[in-house]
């Protein structure tokens, strides 16, 4: 099967958004953005045996590089809409494009995003995404808005990501119901929509956990020109992970990555309307630390533990070309 039939079979859909004034089959989309609204757009490469192992099943490639992107937009509190697909496939493989294709509008379907464009080509197996949401103008949260006092929420538990892929990696003895939880989380990681809606109103700065938590909190800190003290004993670990981690499971919380849960931060004023929404269980999310004055040139996030200092091997988390 040759590029544009498989392009016209597997991923051209009918369009069901208004907004999509062209889309599959021009040389470009043509999207309406709604009144008062900015766009809001992140893109996100997955190279096989570098970010998922090579004999992953296609249909856990696709949520899974559908999930991570959109978490994204979530961390800035927007809304998905678009999506645009690369595609690059050793070769033309009808069962693993079927298989793969259908997971893929699964999640879009889940998440209200349709697919405009794209392109597929020959070559290592390589899967590009890019993403494009909305927020209210002026609404998205960023990175560089933390205050000094704000405290430090994430959402979810940590380090499940990090804990699933040791699983499928070095296969240790686990009950079934661990197995597949944890499996699931790294297959497919929940994007943070909702959570990330909810608390756009509340929060100063947020940040998607990819990379670990504490890699991820310091480019807050970075951005925003504080310290981040973070409470360890606070963390939300699950049972699964502290299974599988022993003791490991604070280094997959802390350094992990692959949690794609949100760190974010709420001024003093707001910390009762979001304790609020967690205890209505409209937000499952967790005080873990606070913003304080930056002590030194270079802004840090500083893991304590009964108030003395841990030592944090990686502080840097997981970097492309570092080694």
């Amino acid at each position: 099967m040759k590029e544009f039939d498989i392009i016209s079979t597997y991923f051209q859909r009918p369009v069901k958004h208004a907004s999509i004034v062209k889309s599959i089959g021009d040389d470009c989309a043509i999207l309406s953005i709604p009144e008062s609204c900015q766009l809001v757009v992140s893109m996100d490469t997955l190279v096989s045996g570098r970010h998922f192992p090579e004999n992953t099943l296609p249909e856990h490639i696709a949520t899974r590089a559908f999930c991570t992107c959109l978490s994204d937009l979530a961390a800035m509190g927007a809304t998905p809409r678009w999506f645009t697909l690369g595609l690059t496939l050793p070769e033309a493989d009808i069962s693993w494009i079927s298989s793969f294709s259908h997971a893929l509008f699964d999640i879009a379907d889940e998440y209200d995003c349709e697919l405009v464009g794209g392109d597929t080509t020959q070559g290592p197996l390589t899967i590009t995404l890019q993403v494009h949401g909305f927020v209210t103008q002026g609404s998205a949260l960023t990175r560089d808005a933390g205050v000094e006092g704000d405290a430090v929420f994430v959402t979810g538990a940590l380090g499940d990501g990090a804990a699933g892929l040791e699983l499928l990696l070095s296969k240790p003895v686990v009950d079934d119901e661990t197995q597949q939880y944890l499996a699931r989380r790294f297959h497919r990681p929940e994007p943070q929509i909702i959570a990330g809606r909810t608390i756009v109103d509340y929060a100063n700065a947020a940040i998607d956990i990819s990379d670990g938590l504490v890699a991820d909190l310091q480019h807050i800190a970075r951005a925003s020109h504080v310290d981040i003290e973070i409470d360890v004993e606070k963390l939300p670990i699950s049972a699964a992970c502290q299974k599988v981690g022993g003791d490991k499971a604070l280094h997959y919380a802390l350094i992990g990555g692959d949690d794609y849960q949100i760190a974010f931060t709420v001024p003093r004023k707001n910390i009762d309307v979001v304790n609020s929404l967690v205890a209505q269980k409209k937000l499952n999310a967790t005080y873990i630390g606070e913003l304080v004055t930056c002590q030194e040139t270079y802004p840090k996030v500083r893991c304590l533990r009964d108030g003395q200092l841990l030592s944090i091997d990686n502080e840097k988390g997981y970097q492309h070309f570092a080694s």
